[in-house]
């Protein structure tokens, strides 16, 4: 094997083919430092240099068809008669103590966003997930880790489960690019700390931000963007009026003592918390107007859910404002607990719905992220690497970068 072979397939450079083993499934290619004629310290610049031994080293490479294929390298060492340094030959297609080419690094990257998860990449190159892994996560971190935010302007606010137990973690998105730029730990004012010192730093002018009626990421708003239209996502207050109608419905089921009204109710969470328009089958349509026409509290209840998008469907900002309250009204007059609770909830809220006016800005680009998230988690079965998991994130939007696991 000549060395303009090892070079165009390989990146093989200053060695030389040796000799071929095969072990098992695997073929190994044992190289040779290419001794230079002139050899310099590199700590005193003498000439002086006498060689000292050689060190071995495999490294995962390229495979040769369908067979693993590794590089046994004979290292010179290297010992200058002047200073009594010691020094060994370079090895210019790898980095520092890693045991794999660059080549395959690259080759594992190209496998992964092709789609593969990392046990199918490790299982197909015959080495370990943490390997590709840790190939991935250097990849990673040398784009990611440092999210570029001196031209962000509107930013989104999330927050998601990352396991059972009440782990979260919250996420700060570019509204413009699609990019999360901040991943936090927890869903208090404290996981936004490290975004704010940052836009401090850079002396960014937030201008538009986007959340759900969370009193903590409120405060961390007002505090730290103070001239920030906040919007507060009208996706997150309808999910707070299905959850009152839910409520409705299920304190109906538990109250009726007709055991054929209770056949109607049960199993209707889904045609209740269901757009009418959204409807087409003409039995659940048939089916829904039965559960209406039989129980007045689910009728209020129904229709209260379905006329909340009016509040952003006015010509006018002060029009809104007298529908949100009209609706309020509508809310409390119907003695429900649930909807009252909601009702006062949107009351004490409506500067930041109606902020939609000033700047009409949703969620919906975090919920497709969010989305993202549940299948990367899903696939993977859990990151015990955090690091590794918010470089994930960072990430996300990259469409080379696919979903791994």
């Amino acid at each position: 094997m000549n060395g303009s072979l090892l070079y165009q397939a390989y990146g093989v450079q200053g060695y030389s083919y040796a000799s071929t083993e095969y072990e098992g499934n695997a073929i190994f290619l044992h190289l040779k430092t290419i001794v230079p004629q002139r050899c310099v310290c590199p700590h005193c610049g003498s000439l002086h240099v006498i060689r000292y031994g050689i060190v071995r080293r495999i490294l995962h490479n390229l495979p040769f068809g369908s067979k693993p294929c590794n590089l046994s390298l004979q290292i010179q060492r290297f010992c200058c008669k002047e200073c009594g340094g010691v020094w060994q030959s370079d090895i210019p297609f790898t980095h520092g103590e890693v045991s794999y080419t660059y080549r395959f690094s690259r080759y594992v990257l190209d496998l992964l966003r092709m789609g593969n998860t990392i046990k199918d990449v490790a299982q197909h190159l015959h080495v370990g997930w943490n390997m590709v892994k840790e190939i991935h996560k250097k990849y990673l971190n040398s784009r990611y880790s440092h999210p570029d935010i001196k031209h962000v302007r509107r930013i989104g606010i999330d927050e998601f489960a990352i396991r059972k137990g009440h782990v979260y973690k919250t996420i700060v998105v570019d509204l413009d690019t699609g990019r999360i730029i901040h991943v936090g730990d927890g869903k208090g004012k404290e996981a936004l700390e490290g975004f704010w010192k940052r836009v401090r730093r850079n002396k960014v002018k937030i201008e538009i931000v986007t959340s759900d009626l969370s009193a903590a990421f409120i405060a961390s708003v007002m505090e730290n963007a103070p001239d920030a239209v906040h919007v507060y996502d009208k996706f997150h207050v309808a999910k707070l009026v299905n959850e009152a109608v839910d409520a409705v419905r299920r304190n109906v089921y538990a109250q009726e003592a007709d055991l054929e009204k209770r056949k109607i109710i049960k199993g209707s969470r889904w045609l209740l918390l269901t757009k009418d328009k959204d409807i087409f089958d003409d039995e659940k349509k048939k089916r829904l107007d039965n559960i209406l026409e039989t129980n007045t509290t689910l009728f209020h209840a129904y229709y209260l859910r379905e006329d909340l998008d009016q509040i952003w469907m006015q010509d006018s900002k002060e029009e809104a404002e007298r529908q949100l309250a009209y609706w309020c009204e509508r809310a409390r007059e119907t003695k429900m607990k649930p909807f009252i609770k909601v009702a006062n909830t949107l009351m004490a809220r409506r500067t930041g719905i109606l902020a939609w006016y000033d700047a009409p800005v949703t969620n919906a680009m975090l919920e497709g992220i969010n989305n993202k998230i549940k299948v990367m988690k899903r696939r993977a079965y859990g990151y015990r690497d955090d690091e590794y998991f918010t470089l994930l994130l960072l990430g996300l939007h990259d469409k080379t970068n696919a979903i791994r696991g």
